[in-house]
Formats: C-alpha cells, structure tokens, sequence
C-alpha cells in the first residue's frame, strides 16, 4: 500500500487580546526605561525586565499551526513568530472516533460528553468550515484542513471521517 504524505499551514488571526498584549508590554518596557531616566535609574532593571518579557510573549501572539498527514498520523506543529517550531500533537488515526465538519450533525452525538476543547486552528471566519476531531474519546480537536487533506485521512479512517 502507498503511503500518503501532506502537509498543510495556516495563519492563526491575531485577535483584539493579542493586540493587547502587545501594546502593554510596550507601553511596560517604554513606562519603566523612561521613569529609570527621569526618576530613579534603579529602574532600569524592570525596564528590561518588560523587555524580555516581550520578546518571550510576543512569538505566542504570531502563531501559524503547520498540519502533517503521514502513516496513518496527523502532527500539529506550532510555529511561533515564524522561527520557532514546536511539536502540539500527534494524533493516530486508529484513535479518531469522528472528524466532520464544525457544523455537521454528526456531531450532536457527542454533545452530552464532557470533552476538552483543543483549538489548534486560524480562528478566521471566511469561506471555509473548520473541522472537528472526536479524539480518544476526550478530546475535541479543532483544525483547518482542507479538502484534500480529510480525503487523505477518510482513506484510512473511511467510516470515521465525513464531509458533510
């Protein structure tokens, strides 16, 4: 049997709470190297203390999720300011109990389980529906994937993965 490969990546939209985060910790950094000038030179410590807590924050505010299909395995990696990659998940198709879209009726079924909600994907509300993954019985996952992609993964889950 071939093996199928793909790998697919989307942009998580930067949202009003990252925005804020952002330019609070700015305005932190600016507050405290200006009152380190004009006050009490001391301060400088937590001036760059904001600093780097900038530069640490920041790369969680810019996050692209980079979906990999290959032997029966979906990878979420996280990507972080485009320069950092961290592994999230590694899911085993074996272990999927559903994957349909986010507005499927399929999914009424697993509306009395208490699941954890995984969101692993751009939040944009465009043209496209997110899908939802039924994961081992307690996970929701949510992840962008295209078209082609659940083809992919309905080939070796056929009665698991829907489109509707």
């Amino acid at each position: 049997m071939k093996d199928s490969y793909m790998e697919y990546m989307v942009r998580k939209k930067i949202t009003v709470k990252d925005h804020l985060i952002r330019i609070s910790m700015i305005v932190l950094t600016v507050f405290f190297f200006l009152l380190s000038i004009v006050i009490q030179p001391s301060l400088i410590i937590a001036g760059i203390l904001a600093a780097v807590t900038y530069f640490v924050v920041f790369p969680s505010t810019d996050l692209e999720y980079e979906y990999l299909y290959c032997d029966k395995q979906i990878t979420v990696d996280k990507i972080m300011a485009k320069s950092k990659r961290k592994q999230v998940a590694v899911y085993d198709t074996d272990k999927i109990e559903l994957l349909a879209p986010v507005n499927s009726f399929r999914l009424k079924a697993f509306e009395h389980r208490t699941l954890r909600e995984v969101p692993l994907w751009s939040l944009k509300e465009d043209d496209h529906v997110p899908y939802v993954m039924i994961y081992e019985g307690n996970q929701k996952v949510i992840l962008d994937l295209p078209a082609e992609f659940v083809k992919m993964v309905q080939n070796a889950a056929p009665r698991k993965v829907y489109f509707d």
